[in-house]
């Protein structure tokens, strides 16, 4: 059975993780994080060595590596009853991030829409990953050259990812609103995307 879906998209700082947790409390949807996953793995470990380094040069963990370790975390947690397959909407974080990645996920994902979440001004978002840097003791978000460069890797690869789906799933979401705004928008776009 493939996991129907929603994925999240969105540059660094446009609030995947907080809308994503946010969508956990709706009954029936389950967020999983890509970047909660990769910052979980033992950092002496290979797997977890490499995605270190690729996160500290604000770039991407390679494609076959990130989709591995995705699968056999949503399989641990189907087979652990977290995620039940056939009651639950994935809302899926942070993968795809290039268009191979979602060439590879179409046996595991039924991509009912996406949240596109962006804004014009990166200046908004470069100030919320300052602050999260802050918060979470982040420290891929306290350096601007590599903000900006992560900026620069996801607009590269942003638009040829979302060309492998329908335009009509994908719903834009400005996240330079306020926060009533974009549950709003977030609420409305869920209802139109999946039905009453």
């Amino acid at each position: 059975m493939k996991y129907q879906t929603i994925l999240l998209f969105g540059p660094p700082g446009a609030g995947k993780g907080t809308w994503g947790n946010i969508l956990t409390q709706i009954p029936g949807m389950y967020h999983f994080a890509s970047g909660d996953m990769f910052r979980a793995l033992d950092p002496n470990s290979d797997s977890g060595k490499m995605v270190i380094e690729c996160i500290g040069r604000g770039e991407l963990v390679p494609d076959e590596q990130a989709m591995a370790l995705w699968r056999k975390q949503m399989k641990r947690l189907v087979e652990f009853g977290d995620f039940k397959i056939d009651e639950y909407y994935l809302v899926l974080d942070g993968l795809p991030r290039t268009r191979h990645q979602a060439e590879m996920a179409e046996d595991d994902l039924d991509v009912r829409m996406i949240l596109f979440l962006d804004c014009q001004d990166r200046d908004i978002l470069v100030k919320r990953l300052y602050g999260r840097a802050l918060l979470e003791h982040r420290h891929d978000d306290a350096n601007e050259e590599i903000i900006r460069h992560r900026f620069e890797v996801y607009d590269q690869r942003v638009q040829d990812t979302l060309a492998h789906y329908p335009k009509h799933s994908i719903r834009m979401i400005d996240v330079s609103q306020s926060p009533q705004k974009i549950l709003l928008d977030i609420s409305q776009a869920l209802v139109e995307g999946l039905g009453k």
